[in-house]
């Protein structure tokens, strides 16, 4: 298990070798750790980009992450370098929901 800065995520998620777990903290402040379980690449042709989502399990249980679940985020870049943020939207959701459950 590691605690990652931020411009670390994207290499650890884009390494295929590398299953660490990643630490995060919630919204509450709270240390949640994370299983890797899927890095999807993902071409959005309405706005003609490719984005990167990643599927994490929680390993730990807090107020806003449960064990029984996994999460989607997509992969951002800002000014500090990378961050993870959790996808909200229903379409993206149903769409991430399907490619993860066909890896599988």
């Amino acid at each position: 298990m590691i605690k990652l800065k931020k411009d670390e995520i994207i290499n650890l998620l884009l390494d295929k070798n590398n299953k660490d777990d990643i630490v995060m903290n919630d919204t509450f402040g709270t240390e949640v750790i994370f299983e890797q379980m899927a890095t999807i690449p993902y071409y959005d042709k309405y706005l003609d980009r490719e984005d990167i989502y990643c599927i994490l399990h929680p390993k730990t249980k807090s107020k806003e992450f449960d064990t029984r679940f996994v999460y989607p985020f997509l992969v951002k870049k800002d000014g500090n370098g990378y961050s993870l943020e959790a996808v909200e939207d229903e379409n993206m959701l149903a769409e991430l929901d399907k490619i993860y459950n066909s890896l599988e």
